[in-house]
């Protein structure tokens, strides 16, 4: 057996137990780590390096690297060492969930330059959409950051139930999640327990690149979800399914995919969810005046993101 199907098989028995805003972790590591491999990987959350004496990719996830650390703290360390989205925090434990690959950094990439482009048109405008990157949120338990995510300039502050410490700052209405070194299961919670509870995020994409079994160095098996609140069903929620790779989850190959034949479409109605509504059709001026033009309407709708420059950014990377 290979190291990382012994990897493999720890992680599917590992006790770990999850509710909406609580990790719950049972203390696996302490069974399988020397106190070598504790002080190194410690350093990451001291110092914000990553040494290779932690040996980071066989290492159980999520995996508690910090304790009793306040929440202010803890926004210091990720802002002051530039770590986003690996990293979360709840109830003052600190937790490894993830850990940086260059497939992470492009898919991600991929998505931005997309919507940037469908939206250049109401750049510097009330109708502009802002780009949050990993911006930390949180609730009265737990916080979160997106690997990626978009808020309408112009999305008013709420009174309560925001999201950071002060209940005010509203919430993105878009976030994209990349699962590659993560559980498929704890993103899918992070998704439907967090992200789209009521009154918080309109829409999800998540994206799972499986890893490459080695000798292979480059992904082949790519799924998409694309969660709505406009999509639920009595069970829960019901995301739209695309698989974009070179291989599909039964094995069979994607031969010559185009663009255009794999495409999540945002609904300008959900990207802008909660804009008041003289900022999508502001209303006439007085005559004689002559309406501006309404930099809204340069934007398509639906915004489509082709899972196809997805897949060209994962292939493509230099590994």
């Amino acid at each position: 057996m290979s190291t990382n199907q012994n990897i493999q098989s720890i992680q599917d028995t590992a006790a770990i137990s999850f509710t909406s805003d609580i990790i719950d972790i049972d203390d696996v590591d302490d069974v399988f780590e020397s106190n070598k491999l504790k002080k190194y990987r410690k350093y990451w959350w001291e110092t914000g390096q990553i040494y290779p004496e932690a040996r980071w990719e066989e290492a159980i996830l999520p995996y508690k690297i910090a304790t009793e650390v306040p929440y202010d703290t803890y926004v210091k360390h990720t802002d002051k060492y530039n770590i986003h989205g690996w990293w979360e925090w709840n109830n003052g434990t600190v937790c490894v969930v993830k850990l940086p690959s260059i497939f992470h950094k492009n898919c991600i990439g991929a998505i931005s330059r997309q919507i940037s482009l469908a939206t250049g048109g109401v750049m510097s405008t009330n109708a502009d959409l802002f780009y949050l990157g990993a911006t930390n949120t949180k609730t009265s338990k737990t916080g979160k950051e997106a690997d990626a995510s978009w808020r309408p300039v112009s999305k008013p502050p709420v009174n309560a139930g925001g999201s950071d410490t002060t209940g005010t700052q509203p919430w993105p209405n878009l976030v994209v999640e990349i699962a590659y070194t993560e559980d498929m299961e704890r993103v899918r919670r992070k998704v439907e327990q967090y992200w789209l509870q009521p009154d918080r995020v309109h829409d999800v994409i998540l994206i799972v690149i499986d890893k490459p079994i080695t000798p292979v160095t480059t992904p082949s098996v790519m799924t998409a979800y694309h969660y709505c609140i406009n999509n639920q069903d009595i069970g829960g929620f019901n995301p739209t399914m695309y698989e974009f790779g070179t291989i599909d989850l039964q094995g069979t190959p994607i031969l010559n995919l185009q663009p255009g034949q794999r495409v999540i479409n945002i609904q300008l109605a959900c990207l802008y969810h909660g804009v008041p509504p003289n900022v999508l059709n502001p209303p006439p001026p007085s005559p004689p005046q002559l309406p501006p033009p309404n930099p809204f309407a340069t934007i398509p709708n639906p915004i489509v993101i082709d899972l196809y420059h997805v897949r060209f950014a994962v292939l493509n990377c230099i590994v």
